[in-house]
């Protein structure tokens, strides 16, 4: 499969739209060494059985971030330089998880306004002295993080659930895109390709 030219990013959304085709949440984990060699990766697999790069599968701890930690191999598991991207913003559970491994820097692809608990790692005291920094991506890596996890609440939600306010709040232009194309015949299909992506995050 051909680059995007978004570095990590393409690994990150590869196996966000492999758990996404897959019946799973499109969200996707991958962790770097402070050479930014890859150490491990995982993605959501909520609702899926496939051999994938997952060993936890099939329940509900089965977040992108958890598998990625649960990945990270024995020599690794001590190393304070370790850098986790993350396809949307990490829930509780994933921000715990994070904290209580050696990651450090978090890197989140596209918020998650009604489920993301970054803001935990100020109000939490010992979260807080976790020291753990945390930067929100921009641009296309953005929209293209969005548009997994939007389609993936679609899918699964229903329109009244709470979450879609709060994004509505936080990412009106892309929701109204996103609903349009929804509308349309355009997403119509249970799978979405690589290039659909590209083109509905164009």
């Amino acid at each position: 499969m051909s680059s995007l030219g978004l570095g990590i990013w393409d690994q990150c959304i590869d196996l966000a739209l492999e758990a996404y085709n897959a019946g799973s949440m499109g969200i996707a984990a991958v962790i770097v060494d402070a050479k930014g060699d890859v150490v491990a990766v995982g993605r959501n697999q909520l609702r899926d059985g496939l051999v994938s790069c997952n060993s936890i599968k099939m329940t509900s701890i089965a977040h992108a971030e958890i598998n990625a930690i649960n990945n990270i191999p024995w020599e690794k598991q001590k190393d304070w330089e370790l850098m986790l991207y993350t396809t949307v913003e990490p829930c509780p559970m994933c921000m715990g998880a994070i904290a209580m491994s050696r990651i450090r820097r978090v890197v989140v692809g596209s918020a998650d306004p009604y489920a993301g608990s970054v803001r935990l790692l100020e109000k939490d005291d010992y979260l807080k002295q976790k020291g753990i920094s945390v930067e929100f991506a921009q641009g296309k890596v953005e929209e293209i993080c969005f548009v997994l996890h939007y389609l993936s609440l679609r899918r699964r939600l229903k329109p009244e659930h709470p979450i879609f306010r709060s994004l509505q709040e936080r990412y009106p232009a892309y929701v109204k895109k996103m609903d349009d194309l929804l509308s349309s015949s355009f997403l119509s299909g249970r799978e979405i390709g690589r290039a659909q992506l590209m083109e509905v995050a164009g």
